[in-house]
C-alpha cells in the first residue's frame, strides 16, 4: 500500500492509486467513473467518501484516508480496493477540479448501515464475477436459475386435484414433445421384461454414442451426449437381479464409448457421461455369476483398455476381499497374456512398451496380493531390458535394501536409454543422486551435478554443483574449472589432474556439441548471483555484441537491477531501452510492461536527486506519443503529482 504524505484526497496521484489497487483495477475504475456509474457522492463527518456505484446491481462504497493510507469497504464481493472504490475517488477529484459541490452524509445514511451489516445477498456480485474471471457465463446463469423462484407455485399446485394435475400434465407434454418422450421412456423401462429392456438399453447406447461431443467455449455453444437413459436402464436391470445382462451391455457401452471419446472435442464432458454409466456396470461385476478369478480378469481387462480414465468406478469392485489363491490364479493368467502379447505392425515402440508395462504392473499387484513377492524382482528385471522400465526395477531394489544392485541397474539403464529415451536416463540419474546423498558421498554427488552442468549449463545447475562441492570441500577448484569451461569451452574431463571430482562411471555428456563459447548468458547470471558487478557488465557488453538481434528482456532487466547501485546510468539506460521497445508497439499490455521498466528507472533517478531529469524525460515520452491515449494514461500513472493538477 502506498504511504501518502498528505492528509487530503486532493493530493492523491495516479502512482498512489496504482500502488494501492493495481493498474488493472484502476483502469476499470476509470471506465466506471467516465461512464457516470458513481451516484450521490457524499462526504461523512469524519472525512470519508461514500457513494452508490452502479454495476450489474448498485453497490454502496466507502473510502477512507487515515494517516496517509487509503482503505475502502464495498458491498461487492471484492470488498477492498475494488474498481468501485477507485471510481468514487476519481469522481470526488473530478468534482473538486470542476468546482462541483459534494454533499454531506448524515450519520443515518442508508449506505453506512448497509456497509456495517454487509448483508449476505450483496455477495452475489455477477458483475465482479464477470470481471475477475472466477466464473464463466454458464456458471452464472446456472447459479441464477438455482436461486430464482416462482412465488406461489407450490401453493398453486398443492391446491390442484388429481384430475386437474393430469390435465395440466397432458397440456405440458402436448406442447413439449421432449418431455413426453422422456416420460414414455420411464414408463417403458418400468413395464419391459428383461429381454426387451436389454434391447431398449442397447438402442439407447447406440443412440447416445452416435454423435461426438464438442464445445466452443468462445461462443458458449456445444453438445454433450446424454447417457441418462442408459443409466436408468442399466440400474433397472441391476435392481431386478440381472447383473449378467448389465455386464454384456457394459462391454458394448465401453467399446462404443471409447470410439465416441476419440472423436469428441470437449473438456471431458463426454468421457464423464460414459464413466458415470460404467459405475453401474462395475457394481454389477461384483454381483454377476462369474467366479472370482473371471471377475478379476475382466476388471483388469477393462482397466488395461482404458486410456481416458473411464474406470475409476472400478475401485468399488476391488474393495471386495479375494483370497491369495484367487490372486495367484489371476497372476498366472496375466503371465500367460504377457507371453502371448501381440502388437500392431504400425504401433511405435513407446506405445508397445507402455501397454506391456501396464500389464506388468497388474501382474505385480496380483503377485504381491498372492504372497509371491519373490517373483516380482525377477519379473521387473526381465521387463526392464524389454521395455526400458528401469525406474520401476530400481525403486523395488531400493525398497528391498539392495542398493548395490540398484546402482548396477541404474548404470545399465542409463547406457541403454540415454540416446533413445533421455527422460528415462534423467530419472535414473536422479535415483543414483538420491542413493549417494543418503550415503553422504558428497564427492560423487558433486560429480553427478557437474555432469548435469556441463551438459546443460545454467545458474540452477551451477548452484546445485556449488552446494554439493562445498559439502565435499572442493568448491574453489571446481568453480575455477567450471568458469573456465564457460569462458573457453575447455573440456575438464580431458585433464583429470585439474579436476578434483571422481568419475561417475556413467556415460559423459557430449560437451563438444556446445559451440556457443563463451556462454555469456550463463556467465552473466552467475556474476549477478555472486554480485560481481563489473563482470556482469563485462559479459553483458560481449553478449550484446554477439547477439545483435537478441531480445532477452528478462536478462537485461536482471542486469539493470544488479548494476543499479554502482552504475545507475547503465541501469537507467537499459530500462529506458526496454520501456521504449514496449512503447513502440500498439499493444496496451506492452504499454503496462514498459511502464514497469520506467518505474524502476524513476526510482533510481529519485534516489540520486534527479527528479527534474525524470520529469523532463516523462514529458518527452508524452509529447512523442500524444496520439496513444491509453499510453498517456499509463504514463500519467507514473507521475507522483496530484491527479487533479497532473493531467496531460
Amino acid at each position: 500500500m502506498s504511504k501518502l504524505t498528505q492528509k487530503d484526497f486532493q493530493d492523491i496521484s495516479w502512482f498512489d492509486l496504482e500502488s494501492w489497487a493495481g493498474s488493472r483495477i484502476v483502469s476499470r475504475g476509470k471506465s466506471y467513473q467516465r461512464s457516470k456509474h458513481v451516484r450521490d457522492l457524499a462526504i461523512t463527518e469524519s472525512g470519508e467518501l461514500i457513494a452508490w456505484v452502479k454495476g450489474s446491481t448498485t453497490y454502496a462504497t466507502k473510502i477512507s484516508l487515515d494517516k496517509g493510507e487509503l482503505s475502502s469497504t464495498c458491498i461487492c464481493p471484492y470488498s477492498h480496493a475494488c474498481k468501485h472504490a477507485v471510481a468514487v475517488i476519481l469522481e470526488y477529484l473530478d468534482c473538486i477540479e470542476n468546482g462541483r459541490n459534494v454533499l454531506k452524509a448524515g450519520k443515518d445514511d442508508e449506505r453506512l448501515l448497509m456497509l456495517v451489516k454487509r448483508k449476505s445477498e450483496y455477495y452475489e456480485d455477477d458483475d465482479a464475477l464477470y470481471d475477475d474471471g472466477s466464473e464463466d457465463n454458464d456458471d452464472i446463469i446456472a447459479k441464477q436459475s438455482k436461486t430464482s423462484t416462482m412465488p406461489g407455485l407450490d401453493d398453486y399446485l398443492g391446491q390442484k386435484s388429481k384430475e386437474d394435475m393430469l390435465s395440466l400434465i397432458n397440456v405440458i407434454i402436448t406442447r413439449h414433445p421432449e418431455i413426453r418422450e422422456e416420460l414414455n421412456y420411464k414408463v417403458q423401462i418400468e413395464r419391459c421384461n428383461p429381454s426387451s429392456l436389454v434391447k431398449t438399453v442397447e438402442r439407447e447406447i447406440l443412440k447416445a454414442s452416435s454423435e461426438p461431443g464438442w464445445r466452443n467455449y468462445w461462443k458458449h455453444t456445444g453438445y454433450t451426449p446424454d447417457y441418462s437413459r442408459v443409466r436408468a436402464g442399466l440400474q433397472k436391470l441391476l435392481d431386478e437381479g440381472h447383473a449378467d445382462k448389465v455386464i454384456r451391455l457394459g462391454e458394448k457401452l465401453f467399446s462404443t464409448g471409447i470410439t465416441q471419446i476419440e472423436q469428441s472435442h470437449d473438456e471431458g464432458e463426454t468421457a464423464q457421461e460414459i464413466a458415470d454409466s460404467l459405475k453401474i456396470v462395475f457394481k454389477a461385476l461384483g454381483e454377476c455369476s462369474l467366479n472370482s478369478v473371471d471377475k478379476m480378469e475382466m476388471a483388469v481387462d477393462f482397466r488395461l483398455r482404458d486410456e481416458y480414465d473411464l474406470c475409476y468406478g472400478l475401485e468399488v469392485f476391488w474393495k471386495q476381499r479375494f483370497s491369495k489363491k484367487d490372486w495367484g490364479s489371476l497372476a498366472d493368467r496375466l503371465f500367460s497374456c504377457l507371453g502371448d502379447t501381440k502388437y500392431e505392425r504400425q504401433e511405435d515402440s513407446f506405445s508397445r512398451n507402455y501397454r506391456r508395462d501396464r500389464l506388468t504392473d497388474e501382474i505385480i499387484r496380483a503377485l504381491e496380493n498372492a504372497g509371491r513377492q519373490d517373483e516380482v524382482l525377477s519379473l521387473c528385471m526381465q521387463e526392464a531390458e524389454k521395455t526400458g522400465s528401469y525406474e520401476r526395477l530400481v525403486k523395488r531394489l531400493r525398497k528391498a535394501g539392495l542398493t548395490e544392485e540398484a546402482e548396477e541397474w541404474i548404470r545399465k539403464g542409463i547406457t541403454a536409454t540415454c540416446n533413445k529415451w533421455a527422460g528415462i536416463a534423467s530419472t535414473l540419474k536422479k535415483e543414483l543422486l538420491d542413493i549417494r546423498r543418503l550415503k553422504k558421498d558428497w564427492l560423487y554427488v558433486a560429480a553427478l551435478h557437474a555432469d548435469e552442468f556441463f551438459d546443460r549449463p545454467s545458474l540452477s545447475a551451477f548452484e546445485e554443483l556449488r552446494k554439493a562441492s562445498e559439502k565435499a570441500k572442493v568448491w574453489l577448484p571446481v568453480r575455477e574449472v567450471v568458469l573456465n569451461f564457460l569462458e573457453t569451452g575447455k573440456n575438464p574431463y580431458k585433464n583429470p589432474s585439474d579436476w578434483p571430482l571422481p568419475d561417475t562411471q556413467i556415460e559423459k555428456p557430449d560437451i563438444s556439441r556446445l559451440k556457443n563459447v563463451p556462454h555469456t548468458d550463463v556467465l552473466i547470471e552467475i556474476a549477478i548471483h555472486e554480485k560481481r558487478v563489473n563482470d556482469v557488465l563485462k559479459w553483458f557488453d560481449l553478449h550484446k555484441q554477439r547477439q545483435k538481434y537478441w531480445g532477452g528482456e528478462g536478462l537485461k532487466d536482471d542486469v539493470a537491477t544488479a548494476v543499479a547501485g554502482e552504475y545507475p546510468d547503465k541501469a537507467i539506460g537499459i530500462w529506458k531501452e526496454l520501456a521504449e521497445n514496449q512503447i513502440a508497439t500498439t499493444n496496451v499490455a506492452a504499454y503496462s510492461v514498459g511502464a514497469g521498466y520506467l518505474r524502476k528507472a524513476q526510482k533510481i533517478l529519485k534516489q540520486n536527486g534527479r527528479e527534474d531529469e525524470w520529469d523532463a524525460y516523462l514529458q518527452g515520452l508524452k509529447e512523442t506519443n500524444r496520439r496513444k491515449p491509453r499510453l498517456i494514461e499509463i504514463l500519467n500513472a507514473l507521475s507522483e503529482k496530484p491527479i487533479i493538477r497532473g493531467r496531460f
